[in-house]
């Protein structure tokens, strides 16, 4: 059977030891490269192509979480093994978000520090994920935490009506209201209590804010923002202009303006 290659990047000189000495004498594991930063390390893992890399999060020259970053973009199918005793939720959420398959808490108690480590590089190898059994409630509070975020993200989007939705949506783009009006088949009149209800449930006074508060919310995509970043482009200094260009200018604004107007 082959046996396991691992790469270790661990700034602290007797645990990386310590680990490589633990992986090695279970017979099944081969330690390729040791590494006590993380730019180092990855300069060993493009060299070695290991089967498995244990890093800690806490390296002296770059974040661990960007070593595993790094590592997943060169090499999708190398797996991780995160190794560190930094364990509160938001670690642990980017370690993973960010490709670790395995997360190790080396707070585990002596007796157990051997059996848990081998056991996360054993089932990294295998293409299992595996959470240190110290840290589960982290990760279901985790999961808590984004339930009742989607469903009170549903709550609020349900007090808005389609056609509410729509005007907003019409509204970031930068369309004025007479021509949100034709696109919708319905008066000026009633695009502007659609407005009016829309800043009252957003509990914004202006059509920018309304669309920055919509982005917020989830009702308008990020790429919207470009009207935003149009209204807040520096005003550049005016120069005097004839006569004969200010009413060429004058006629094309009339011709292709898009407004923000009530």
């Amino acid at each position: 059977m082959k046996s396991i290659s691992v790469v270790i990047i661990e700034n602290e000189t007797i645990c990386r030891l310590g680990v490589a000495t633990i992986l090695s004498e279970t017979g099944k594991i081969h330690v390729c490269g040791l590494a006590k930063y993380g730019k180092e390390g990855l300069e060993i893992v493009d060299r070695e192509q290991p089967d498995v890399v244990v890093v800690n999060l806490d390296l002296p020259d770059v974040s661990g979480i960007d070593v595993i970053s790094t590592i997943k973009q060169r090499h999708q199918s190398i797996k991780i093994v995160v190794m560190t005793a930094i364990c509160d939720r938001d670690t642990v959420n980017a370690a993973i978000s960010h490709g670790a398959d395995c997360y190790y808490c080396r707070n585990s108690v002596r007796e157990e520090v051997g059996e848990r480590l081998v056991e996360a590089v054993m089932a990294a190898s295998n293409n299992k994920s595996w959470i240190d059994p110290t840290i589960h409630h982290i990760l279901i509070e985790s999961f808590r935490s984004k339930d009742s975020y989607e469903n009170n993200r549903l709550d609020l989007l349900s007090e808005f009506s389609k056609r509410e939705i729509t005007v907003l949506k019409l509204t970031a783009e930068g369309i004025k209201n007479d021509e949100i009006a034709n696109r919708m088949y319905v008066s000026e009149g009633t695009v502007r209590s659609y407005m009016h209800s829309l800043f009252t449930k957003l509990g914004v006074n202006d059509k920018l804010n309304a669309v920055r508060k919509g982005i917020h919310i989830g009702i308008l995509t990020f790429k919207d923002m470009k009207v935003e970043q149009e209204m807040t482009q520096p005003t550049r200094k005016k120069v005097k202009p004839n006569r004969k260009s200010q009413d060429n200018r004058t006629k094309a604004s009339y011709e292709g303006e898009k407004g923000w107007a009530m």
